[in-house]
């Protein structure tokens, strides 16, 4: 086809500059770009930050495809205005996480979002000529646009299969050279999609649901685990994966193996396998709603891990693989000596929330805190280093629980976790917490977690100083003037060096100060 379409990665944006997950690239923009591929439309990925720097860019594409989160409106709308002040047509599509809020359309002036899992709906418009001329958007499911002042929601889309997500809808690899710091940063790979935990909150909604106690949530039936006759999205209380995304679905190993071996090939070093929860790779019968039993598919995980370390970057040390979220309450030895066996650097992270049991019961999380200091404790023996994930702010949150919380933390910082990470409750929309006030940064018990992690985390990069570790130059520090940001090769943390180093430039880096809890300082020992 003879148009052009422009793929926005606005993804942690928030107001057009992100301040977290730098070193990240998502799977979600590359995905859009596959379905463009497969209809030989040409696309080019930018991040947002440079379109809203480089306004001219837009002059130069027929059609925008935006992949958002809800954070990331400001960013997008400013984007939007951008555009239709640039030219005056070209489709403009939203999708990603930002779509769970349909109401976005009464504020943004653009021609529909995809609601959900976007490759078949995209895929669909594309066929139907959505790009080239009208149609009955009425007739496309999985999607939502204005008409006479009203939004409109088609049928909800089927969730395509997991032979379809392997076979027909492959992210682009090719689009990742479009990103300035490619070869430095952390690629994400999809493994799985979608979550396991069919649990769900017993605090009131803001929709006036309340857990009625039917006991579904804990059914042996997996089916069972499905209903919920009050109406209550599944899953954690401040997550919207399952209700989303559904049940987990899991690649083949030959449509992951071949998509790492082409990100390789073109330059990448990092790959993460990313899953809402690794340990649920070819797990259980679908749907699996249990997110606790069976155990983990060690034969399927060892299958998969034994195909990437046969890849030759792997196996030559050029290339790092990372696997990232766990859950606790299926991490046990066994997965351990897997894991280690297959990938020696890895550090699993291991979502907590909160430290007090009967909060934990409340959202609606699995496993319980014990769960996850054996976990620390069991990754440690095997010489993983572990993150853990706290949220403050959630609702529920008292004196108590953030006491608790606070306990908790010092438990697994001491039981081996290299690094306490602590985010801010958001409510989502398709979550249950939909509605609830977002945490505030002057929390008087936001703060009281938030002085506690940094002082673990600090304490942590105190143990950096004098060692060297292996790094990728990426970009001009947004720390100090005339220093570099260097992203580590394994894991471990961020680093800033004097000097100016091409992106994708391996770098051996002596450590010399600690900045922050997040941040290390550094001077090259070895010129490239």
């Amino acid at each position: 086809m003879s148009f052009q379409i422009l793929v926005v990665d606005a993804l942690s944006a928030g107001t057009g500059s992100r301040q977290s997950s730098r070193d990240s690239i998502g799977c979600g923009p590359r995905a859009v770009c596959g379905v463009f591929e497969r209809h030989d439309i040409h696309c080019r990925i930018f991040r947002i930050e440079d379109l809203l720097l480089k306004k001219n860019i837009l002059r130069r594409f027929d059609h925008l495809a935006v992949s958002a989160m809800t954070m990331d409106l400001p960013a997008v709308k400013a984007l939007v205005k951008h555009w239709h002040n640039s030219r005056q047509s070209g489709r403009i599509v939203i999708g990603g996480p930002i779509a769970s809020d349909q109401s976005i359309l009464k504020e943004l002036p653009v021609d529909l979002i995809v609601i959900g899992e976007g490759e078949a709906t995209l895929d669909e418009l594309v066929s139907e000529g959505f790009f080239e001329g009208t149609i009955d958007l009425s007739r496309i499911d999985g999607c939502a646009f204005s008409q006479n002042n009203q939004v409109q929601r088609t049928r909800e889309r089927t969730l395509v299969s997991p032979e379809t997500l392997s076979i027909k809808y492959t992210p682009s690899t090719t689009r990742i050279v479009d990103y300035h710091t490619y070869q430095a940063s952390k690629v994400y790979v999809e493994v799985t999609r979608g979550c396991s935990n069919f649990r769900r909150t017993t605090l009131p909604t803001k929709n006036n649901h309340q857990c009625s106690d039917c006991g579904n949530c804990d059914s042996n039936d997996p089916l069972t685990r499905l209903d919920c006759p009050e109406n209550i999205p599944p899953g954690c209380g401040f997550c919207s994966v399952p209700n989303t995304w559904g049940p987990p679905r899991s690649r083949s190993i030959n449509a992951i193996i071949t998509e790492i071996r082409e990100l390789l090939e073109l330059g990448v070093h990092r790959v993460v396998l990313e899953s809402p929860g690794f340990l649920d790779y070819m797990r259980g019968e679908h749907p699996l709603t249990n997110p606790c039993h069976p155990p983990a598919n060690l034969t399927a995980i060892q299958a998969l891990l034994d195909e990437i370390n046969n890849l030759p970057q792997v196996a030559n040390n050029e290339a790092h693989i990372a696997i990232e979220n766990m859950k606790a309450c299926l991490f046990t030895e066994a997965v351990a000596e897997t894991l280690v066996k297959s990938l020696p650097q890895t550090s699993p992270n291991i979502g907590l929330e909160t430290g007090s049991e009967k909060h934990l019961q409340q959202i609606g999380k699995c496993g319980s805190s014990s769960d996850v200091i054996s976990a620390v404790k069991i990754a440690s023996r095997f010489g993983m280093k572990p993150f853990v994930y706290f949220i403050y702010g959630l609702p529920g949150e008292t004196t108590e629980s953030v006491s608790e919380s606070l306990n908790v933390m010092r438990e697994v910082s001491n039981a081996g976790a290299e690094r306490i990470i602590l985010y801010g409750f958001r409510a989502l929309p398709g979550s249950a917490f939909e509605g609830y006030p977002d945490s505030s940064i002057k929390d008087e018990l936001g703060i009281l977690l938030r002085q506690e992690a940094d002082r673990i985390n600090r304490q942590k990069k105190e143990t950096f100083l004098g060692t060297v570790l292996r790094g990728i130059a990426a970009e001009p520090s947004w720390a100090k003037h005339g220093y570099t940001m260097v992203y580590p090769f394994a894991e471990g943390p961020l680093m800033t060096v004097p000097g100016g180093y091409s992106s994708g430039t391996m770098l051996s880096v002596r450590i010399t100060r600690v900045l922050s809890g997040g941040l290390l300082e550094g001077e090259i020992i070895q010129e490239p």
